[in-house]
């Protein structure tokens, strides 16, 4: 297989350019290409048409006048292009005139070198095409070296790192909140974690010579706190005690548990730097915050409540209107009253009364009673409880569809909106009065005149964070007035006197519905079946 190719011809006082048809399925000369060529070596008035009549018609060598008089011969010659990434070079060689010189090994690699490609020269296609040479033909003459890709570093937690067990339903209906077993055990001697180190790869070089990066790579080190051991080659790390063991961070913790019977007079507050199991209750005033999980046994009565982890407590808390629980991961109590309840996760309890509950990921309100009545209560995603409201008529919200922490954002940024603008509409009449008076030519008393550039900079500082809430309040509005696949689900009743948000639009119950769940839909919240 051939491609079709042409060549100068001198002979008989004119110069012609001899055109050779393709053989075996070989690709066609390309008219362009041969016009290029041409007008390179200045031949640019001949008959066209001629020629392009000859190229339509080729079928056997044919000749065409180019030159009403014979030029001197034309050597062999090559173009080269090289791919974009500069990664390849492709050559293609063009015949010598009748009488004109070929080209060896020496002047093409010659020929590469004034293009600046030095490496990866693939000198047995060279010695291919001396061997045997095809005209307007593709010969990739020239190849980079490809970079050697590495890998990221790695690490292989050996354990838990992300305990996300709801509690299971006894058979009687309840809730079993006393075996979650939600927190990772380890003994002295265990393997926590395996680093894999980075594999930093190898740079490759292009047909130029010029160094191609591979790519970077993620380094990462073993992070961990106290009673952890670290291997010498750094690869490892061991748990030095029995205890617990939890991520936070990216970084390792163990601890021993800090174990008391109730928090009260005799403890104090507690703060740790672990996991704390109290295995009675936790008396009103008193404060608990730990870095992992916090599992009471009893009661919480009007107590704070701070963990990094999660917050189990397994016969409910009653706040008396001051209680706090706070948690980046679940909440899970037997029933929440009076308090406010904050998760990074989920909350998991068999009734909620009267009180301000939200959670980033659903809640789930079941068990015997699975009621919520009164206060507010919010999820990022579901709420889905027995009942909600009560026949009274108790006033109810319930809100799903938009992180909590955005909701409440919105709300602080509406308040300062509103008292920043009445700030403005206080101190503006003021500097107009002032401005007055100093355009009438009165000159103020040194008081008066220092009161007026405290108010210029308290007005400009005050429209310039007017503006910037306003803006932040934009971009949250957007968060919020999006479509959802957030919902509310009642598998009982839901009763008047609740009112149901999901993102940005609402629905106030006038009437009682039974199994039903509420959904946003074409831009309002609209009631569907189970």
């Amino acid at each position: 297989m051939n491609n079709g190719y042409f060549q100068l011809i001198m002979e008989n006082g004119k110069t012609l350019i001899r055109l050779f048809p393709p053989v075996d399925g070989g690709e066609p000369i390309r008219i362009e290409e041969m016009r290029d060529y041409l007008a390179r070596k200045g031949y640019t008035r001949y008959d066209q048409i001629a020629l392009n009549k000859a190229y339509v018609n080729l079928s056997a060598p044919t000749d065409v006048v180019v030159d009403d008089k014979e030029n001197y011969a034309e050597q062999e010659m090559l173009e080269i292009q090289v791919s974009p990434d500069k990664m390849t070079a492709v050559a293609r060689f063009y015949a010598p005139s009748n009488r004109g010189a070929v080209m060896d090994e020496r002047e093409i690699i010659s020929d590469l070198g004034h293009k600046k490609i030095i490496t990866g020269i693939h000198e047995k296609t060279i010695a291919a095409f001396i061997a045997n040479r095809h005209y307007c033909t593709d010969y990739v003459i020239a190849t980079g070296t490809a970079p050697v890709q590495g890998s990221d570093a790695k690490i292989d937690y050996l354990f838990n790192t992300n305990p996300n067990v709801k509690p299971k339903m006894n058979e009687d209906g309840t809730v079993n909140f006393f075996e979650l077993d939600m927190i990772s055990k380890c003994n002295a001697g265990d393997v926590l974690a395996r680093l894999t180190k980075a594999d930093l790869g190898e740079a490759g070089q292009n047909v130029y010579g010029e160094r191609v990066p591979q790519r970077e790579v993620k380094k990462l080190v073993l992070k961990f706190g106290r009673n952890i051991e670290q291997s010498e080659d750094g690869l490892e790390i061991t748990s030095q005690v029995n205890g617990h063991v939890s991520l936070v961070d990216d970084k390792v913790f163990v601890s021993d548990i800090y174990e008391v019977n109730d928090v009260d007079t005799s403890t104090g507050n507690i703060e740790y730097a672990g996991n704390v199991l109290v295995r009675g209750n936790v008396k009103a005033g008193f404060c608990v915050q730990a870095d992992g999980d916090i599992e009471v046994k009893g009661v919480v009565e009007g107590a704070l409540l701070e963990a990094k982890g999660n917050i189990i407590i397994a016969r409910g808390v009653n706040g008396m209107n001051k209680g706090v629980l706070s948690a980046d991961g679940n909440i899970i109590s037997k029933f929440i009253e009076n308090a406010t309840v904050t998760s990074g996760g989920y909350v998991h309890t068999e009734a909620i009364l009267h009180s301000k509950v939200s959670a980033r990921g659903d809640i789930e309100v079941t068990g015997k009673k699975g009621f919520i009545t009164g206060g507010v209560v919010r999820a990022g995603n579901i709420i889905s409880a027995k009942m909600i409201g009560s026949s009274m008529g108790t006033d109810t919200l319930v809100e799903v569809g938009v992180d909590p922490e955005i909701k409440e954002k919105a709300n602080y940024l509406r308040k300062s909106i509103a008292d920043l603008q009445k700030s403005l509409s206080t101190i503006q009449p003021v500097l107009n009065a002032m401005s007055q008076k100093i355009a009438s030519g009165e000159k103020l008393p040194y008081e008066q005149a220092q009161y007026a550039a405290k108010l210029v900079e308290t007005c400009k500082v005050q429209k310039e964070q007017l503006q910037s809430y306003m803006k932040e309040l934009e971009d949250l509005d957007k968060v919020m007035d999006t479509e959802t696949a957030a919902q509310v689900r009642v598998q009982n009743e839901v009763y008047p006197g609740t009112k149901i948000t999901i993102s940005d639009v609402s629905l106030y119950v006038h009437d009682s519905y039974k199994h039903c769940r509420f959904i946003k839909s074409q831009g309002d919240v609209k009631m569907a079946g189970l």
